[in-house]
């Protein structure tokens, strides 16, 4: 909710309002003949690192540094990353596109550039 308050208001106890907006951070507007002409909003520090940024915005839980699922291989994976795995990839992994009857089909199918200008 935004609080409004005359200029002339703000002006005798302004040092007090600018405390309040830092404490609350709730913002304040101030007036001028019944029109808004500035607001005063309270200024949150950045982080000079974003380490520890996120500090209290989640919470863990259980743990998190066993693995994911109980069936969790350690030799098998080792295998998958030196590449001795346990089935050979596939070759391809979708059906061949048909290219009615190859190369030459597409080929036929084009129109014959001329170069240079046409004479009639």
């Amino acid at each position: 909710m935004d609080r409004k308050i005359n200029a002339a208001a703000f002006k005798a106890r302004c040092l007090a309002l600018i405390d309040e907006v830092a404490e609350t951070g709730q913002p304040l507007t101030v007036t001028k003949r019944g029109k808004a002409k500035v607001q005063i909003v309270a200024v949150r520090e950045k982080p000079k690192t974003l380490w520890g940024a996120t500090k209290g915005t989640f919470k863990i839980l259980g743990d998190i540094v066993g693995p994911i699922d109980m069936d969790y291989d350690e030799d098998r994976e080792w295998r998958n990353i030196t590449g001795k795995f346990d089935d050979p990839p596939a070759r391809y992994t979708h059906d061949p596109v048909d290219d009615r009857a190859g190369p030459e089909a597409r080929k036929a199918g084009k129109a014959k550039l001329r170069r240079g200008s046409r004479r009639k």
